[in-house]
């Protein structure tokens, strides 16, 4: 049956590990409004989505989007009720081990042949330290995903390895960002529609390209601490980019 109760063995997995994968977790059925919504956001990502991946050398209005980006929430509020959103802030919070709420989500699609890698990074790297140890991600794929079409890589245990130093990527006009684990630790987690894999905000985590013939499409869900009021304290690499007036802009530092 969809929808498990996390048992204190998982708990104590994502402790050790800083991830873990939970199969035949959602019921298929439960994403079909989902996924039309994102059909709308992929229809229309000119204007409802950025390109993660925006090259330097392109016009913003010439974007391949080779890295949709967007937040389906954001323009379909009623997805905060969806059932699957319900179990994965419950599930989290028993992994975290206190209470957990929604933050926000990610509508990431990679297009067919030319969808861009993701790099090797950490959520609170984004994040900053006001989220040092409090926030968990819900990764969850539309259809089946592998290392051909882009899934989830974890470096295992490397929670606890601290917050590694982060840059921009060469060539990349968004504001993405990248850091360099330990590779040798790397743990790929194809899986199959129905699963999700759950990290910690310090796992360093990427996708690979989409080499297939379809787009990869997925679902992230971020979950905080319950009382903890978003992101700041940043850290000197970060930066944001609005993809919709060019504009970058350096948050206050701490």
């Amino acid at each position: 049956m969809p929808y498990p109760t996390a048992t204190e063995e998982d708990v104590r997995f994502f402790e050790a590990h800083g991830w873990i994968q939970v199969d035949d977790a959602i019921d298929p059925a439960d994403l079909e409004e989902l996924m039309a919504d994102c059909e709308e956001i992929l229809e229309n990502k000119e204007t409802m989505a950025y390109d993660w991946a925006w090259e330097k050398d392109k016009p913003k209005e010439q974007r391949e989007f080779k890295l949709v980006q967007a937040s389906p929430t954001r323009s379909f509020p009623e997805l905060n009720d969806a059932r699957f959103r319900v179990w994965a802030r419950g599930f989290a919070s028993a992994l975290m081990r206190r209470d957990m709420e929604f933050w926000y989500d990610q509508f990431l699609a990679k297009p067919p042949q030319k969808g861009a890698r993701t790099y090797w990074h950490q959520d609170e790297g984004y994040w900053g330290r006001d989220l040092f140890d409090k926030g968990i991600t819900c990764w969850m794929p539309f259809h089946d995903v592998d290392v051909a079409n882009g899934c989830m890589h974890f470096i295992d245990g490397g929670h606890l390895d601290g917050i590694l130093e982060h840059r921009r990527p060469e060539g990349v006009a968004s504001d993405l960002l990248l850091c360099e684990p330990d590779e040798s630790r790397c743990v790929p987690r194809p899986m199959r529609l129905g699963g999700v894999t759950f990290h910690h905000s310090k796992t360093p985590h990427m996708t690979t390209p989409n080499v297939t013939d379809q787009w990869r499409k997925i679902l992230t869900q971020h979950f905080r601490e319950v009382g903890v009021p978003g992101e700041g304290g940043h850290y000197p690499w970060k930066v944001y980019v609005n993809q919709f007036t060019g504009e970058t802009i350096v948050p206050e530092r701490s």
